[in-house]
């Protein structure tokens, strides 16, 4: 009781003192700290997780993103504090995609072998499953018997189901629903849903959001008694999917609060479904934790629905940057309270143990700039997509034995993130270029080659409406500038907008020049799309009849980063 005392109202900023506490990775840069506004606390507050990908330990090269699980988990039992001071509830959600995309989940033989149980370690109170966790079959059976399992009634299918091989039925992954009350009394029915993905393992079966709320089981839970409707999806904010399960509840509860967080996208976002319905999504990879705070859930006229249709709920939005400053700021009650907690501390040793076993800081060259995903047309030279595209493939995987010449065509979705100047690691072949995909090839004459990039980049190239900065005397550093529903203002941290340039869904290599239209070239591309290959040739070229064969057997977009790395980069200085 004593510690409750101590605790004010509203947890003050501490920019100003720094304590000398371990946390984080070793090395990694911290930012700047700046002045934060208080978080609006509610009746039922929540913090919000999507799309981590792998990236427990932060972003060791970002001082804005650099706090890792551990400084998460010590931040938690701060809130939690908090929370219970003021005697409001506190949910922590997370809304799918564990996988594919940094070494500490993917640098193992099953991905999430040591990433899982560090995930587990967070006391979440309701999980989604994502796409992620369902694209190979050994994955999904991964998540179905040991961390579905880990999370009881918390992990969340509404709509996914796998067959299971010993009794050979086809049963949720996890629960279908979960119906708790918490600390302070909120009663909540919570549903797990994610979008109508189409590309999962075999074993598996995505069930349509719309289809779903129409069974007996769901129209059933919507008969209990609760408080709010909590909705943990791996499905856009905006998206169909989620506004189907949002109208279904409300067909049966005009009035009754309804509360989505969303995923997928690696955006931030606020949807205002109506007054009393709202969903929120969190980014990606650990760079943001999303914040809601709601108002008007416990209002007693409200047990008569109808009583407050039109009555809408006081909601704010909040968009943290996760750095260690941000944590400190927002959990902390005074300003000499020690922020580390002793569960935290452990986190953070297990993630920089599991780190150097991995070998993923392991250097395998010095990248002489920075290359950007998205921040540059892709046929500009600071564009990761033109690196990736007029150095990496040509060298990496262009058979130079052949006797035609080659063009490789790739999904530009299958690179994930920028490359920054400097050391460049094994995990960052991982956060680059996370995905094993194969290649394979067909000899086809050059007026067949020259068509192939149109014929599969069917929209146009656009450059997407920068979001403007406000007028300020402080110097920004470039970030999350989000426009919601309800505008701007909900990114804690203030930045510059990071200019955002649509790329392509498909880039290639250059076409071979001085060639006739009956010149014979290889055509080597992603297997990840040889469906749309074989119809595009037959399109181009009805009377053609062309053999697809394996390509460069054992090089997949994976290795052809270090394969690069180590030949280009190796004798630089970082």
């Amino acid at each position: 009781m004593r510690l409750l005392a101590l605790l004010p109202l509203m947890a003050v900023a501490v920019a100003h003192v720094e304590h000398l506490e371990p946390r984080s990775q070793p090395g990694v840069p911290q930012p700047t700290p700046v002045d934060l506004r208080p978080l609006e606390w509610g009746d039922l507050n929540i913090i919000s997780t999507t799309d981590t990908h792998g990236w427990l330990a932060g972003h060791v090269k970002e001082g804005s993103y650099s706090a890792d699980f551990g400084d998460f988990a010590s931040f938690l039992a701060h809130m939690r504090q908090q929370a219970n001071y003021r005697r409001k509830d506190l949910l922590v959600v997370d809304s799918g995609d564990l996988h594919d995309g940094n070494g500490l989940a993917d640098a193992t033989n099953v991905s999430g072998t040591v990433s899982n149980p560090i995930f587990e370690k967070i006391n979440y109170d309701a999980l989604a499953i994502g796409n992620h966790e369902l694209y190979l079959p050994e994955i999904a059976v991964d998540t179905y018997k040991n961390f579905a399992p880990k999370w009881g009634k918390k992990y969340l299918t509404s709509n996914t189901f796998i067959k299971d091989a010993h009794t050979n039925k086809t049963v949720p992954i996890g629960k279908l629903y979960n119906k708790f009350r918490m600390k302070f009394g909120t009663r909540v029915m919570s549903y797990g849903f994610l979008y109508n993905f189409v590309g999962a393992a075999n074993n598996t079966i995505i069930e349509p959001a719309n289809v779903t709320v129409t069974l007996p089981w769901f129209q059933k839970s919507l008969k209990e008694d609760v408080d709010v409707y909590l909705i943990v999806g791996h499905v856009p904010v905006r998206w169909a999917e989620a506004v189907s399960v949002i109208n279904a509840i409300r067909a049966v509860h005009p009035s009754k609060p309804i509360l989505l967080f969303g995923g997928h996208l690696h955006i931030r976002d606020f949807k205002a479904y109506d007054g009393r319905a709202f969903g929120l999504s969190a980014g990606r990879f650990m760079e943001t934790l999303g914040w809601m705070s709601v108002s008007g859930i416990h209002d007693r006229a409200c047990r008569v629905e109808a009583n407050c249709i039109g009555k809408n709920l006081t909601v704010s939005r909040r968009y943290l940057d996760t750095n260690v400053h941000t944590y400190k700021t927002h959990s902390l009650s005074h300003r000499k309270q020690r922020f580390d907690t002793w569960r935290g501390r452990q986190i953070t040793k297990e993630i920089t143990k599991a780190r150097k076993a991995l070998g993923v800081s392991t250097v395998l060259g010095c990248a002489p700039q920075d290359y950007f995903l998205n921040r540059y047309p892709y046929t500009d030279s600071r564009s990761l997509l033109n690196l990736v595209t007029k150095e990496i493939l040509p060298f990496s995987i262009v058979d130079k034995t052949r006797p035609y010449p080659t063009v490789v065509f790739i999904n530009s979705g299958c690179q994930r993130f920028d490359v920054f100047k400097g050391a460049f690691t094994v995990d960052d072949t991982y956060i680059v270029s996370p995905f094993h995909d194969d290649f394979e090839f067909a000899t086809v004459p050059y007026k067949v080659a020259k068509n192939l990039l149109n014929g599969l980049n069917k929209a146009p190239f656009q450059k997407r409406a920068e979001v403007q900065a406000s007028s300020t005397n402080v110097t920004l550093t470039p970030g999350y500038v989000t426009n919601d529903d309800y505008g701007l203002g909900g990114d804690d941290w203030p930045h510059s907008p990071i200019p955002y340039v649509a790329t392509p869904n498909y880039v290639s290599t250059d076409l071979p020049t001085g060639l006739g239209d009956n010149d014979l070239v290889d055509v080597a591309w992603l297997s990840f799309f040889t469906n749309l290959m074989a119809p595009l040739f037959k399109k181009l070229d009805p009377a053609g009849n062309y053999t697809i064969q394996p390509y460069r057997v054992g090089i997949t977009t994976y290795e052809m980063w270090p394969i690069f790395a180590k030949a280009k980069w190796a004798n630089a200085t970082c």
